[in-house]
């Protein structure tokens, strides 16, 4: 795929898709990624489910090798993986 198509598909994700991309992209499973987004594992699935479709890949390892792609063309830095959710605390 050409840079500015990945750059285009990459800008389709949702803010919460490039969450968990980018916790993909650190070598996180779905289990870590939904204790660290304070979400059910099954939401990171079908999260990562729309991401291949709309990246156009098969395998996570494909994801995060656009996700990187398209940070490095951009010129920007390593971006961090995004903070973890604030788990709601029980009164």
């Amino acid at each position: 795929m050409q840079r500015s198509r990945l750059a285009e598909a990459y800008a389709r994700l949702t803010r919460r898709e490039k969450d968990v991309l980018a916790w993909v992209a650190e070598g996180k499973a779905n289990a870590e990624i939904g204790q660290i987004l304070a979400t059910r594992t099954r939401t990171v699935a079908k999260h990562l489910e729309h991401i291949f479709t709309k990246l156009g890949v098969e395998s996570r390892t494909a994801a995060a090798r656009i996700a990187f792609e398209v940070m490095r063309t951009r010129g920007s830095p390593s971006r961090r993986p995004p903070k973890q959710a604030k788990r709601k605390r029980n009164r």
